[in-house]
Parts: C-alpha cells; structure tokens; sequence
C-alpha cells in the first residue's frame, strides 16, 4: 500500500502541493483529477522523488520512502 499523508511542496515562494493524502491499496485503482495547474504532475514527481516534499510523508509498504532517490524507490516497488 502506498499511504501519502500531508505532503506539502514549494517551488519557490509558490506553494503546489498543500496537505495532500492519499492512501492507494493493492488492487485498486485511482486517479487524480483536476484542471490545469493545480499540481497533478507535481504530485506524481513527488512521489517518484523527483522533486522533494517540503514536509509530510511517503510510506510504500509501511515504510518511510519520502527521502529516497528515485532509484530506491522503483527498486522497492
């Protein structure tokens, strides 16, 4: 399971992402929905690591993934 829980991210002074949580669970399927420029893209380069969260917090599988490199992250699953 992926569990995303009050996850906020900058790009500068802006504010994309505020408190954001999620939790997906095996066999499900999710989307996220929303007009341009309100952080979809933003959210998902956050949860591959490539662009880091300026708080909150990443769990795959019940563990702690919100400061690894993209490539632990695809090697965890």
């Amino acid at each position: 399971m992926l569990r995303v829980a009050n996850v906020d991210l900058h790009y500068g002074a802006a504010q994309a992402l505020r408190q954001v949580s999620l939790d997906a669970r095996a066999g499900e399927v999710m989307s996220v929905l929303g007009r341009n420029g309100v952080g979809k893209t933003t959210l998902l380069k956050t949860l591959m690591g490539l662009v880091p969260a300026a708080r909150g917090s990443i769990r795959f599988e019940d563990r702690d993934i919100t400061r690894l490199a993209p490539y632990h992250r695809a090697r965890a699953g």
